[in-house]
């Protein structure tokens, strides 16, 4: 066999492989998308920051001043923080220079700072609270803490994703407070319209398959005051 021959049998057998391949990749049936590269991620992953409930620096009666003498004074800011759709308020903010620390404390009173309303802590924010709940946490892993199934209302409209229907550690919490845990889709936001059943005004049981499709994480989670 010529070396020409022996060159023409290995770009034929090169050129049939490729074919093949091409042809597999073409009939291949589509899956669903990644999930995003969003700033829930990996977030429990992260080191993991001090844990939070309604007593001691974050209790009922904590104030502005408190705050500072638990984290330091560089370590908290008052200024105007994003509520929603660019509406601002005046909030109490710790560790605003590292979005993994970061949390925000609103008051009923913002002029003295004192008698708070909620502490808000968003994703990648790892503060750990009542019930192990804390940013990234799937659908199976909200499940597994609340030792039962639950509820979320549809994605897309103000409170969307926010979970009900909580029990085990999550309710009737030491402190005079209560918790609100909100999920944020894993795949897309806004959602494609094939899962025009999970968006909008409605309440979706934790166990629902395209709920699960949507691959859910939590992206906020705050405890508020009565």
């Amino acid at each position: 066999m010529t070396c020409i021959q022996s060159l023409s049998g290995a770009l034929l057998i090169c050129s049939l492989a490729i074919t093949g391949a091409e042809a597999a990749r073409k009939s291949a049936k589509p899956t669903e998308p990644m999930a995003q590269d969003t700033s829930l991620n990996n977030v429990k992953d992260a080191p993991q920051a001090p844990s939070l409930a309604c007593e001691g620096p974050f209790a009922k009666d904590t104030t502005h001043d408190k705050l500072v003498a638990a984290f330091g004074a560089k370590n908290v800011a008052f200024k105007e923080v994003d509520v929603t759709s660019n509406v601002l308020t005046k909030a109490t903010v710790l560790f605003d220079a590292d979005p993994t620390r970061r949390l925000v404390v609103f008051w009923k009173d913002d002029k003295s700072r004192t008698r708070p309303i909620a502490v808000t802590i968003d994703a990648p924010s790892t503060w750990t609270g009542p019930g192990g709940v804390r940013n990234g946490l799937t659908l199976r892993d909200l499940e597994r803490l609340n030792g039962g199934n639950f509820s979320i209302t549809g994605f897309g409209g103000i409170g969307g994703g926010e979970a009900s229907k909580l029990g085990g550690p999550f309710v009737n919490l030491p402190g005079n407070c209560t918790l609100k845990i909100r999920f944020a889709p894993g795949i897309a936001s806004p959602l494609p319209s094939r899962f025009a059943s999970v968006t909008g005004d409605v309440l979706i049981a934790s166990t629902n398959l395209v709920l699960r499709r949507v691959r859910p994480q939590v992206e906020q989670w705050s405890i508020h005051y009565h």
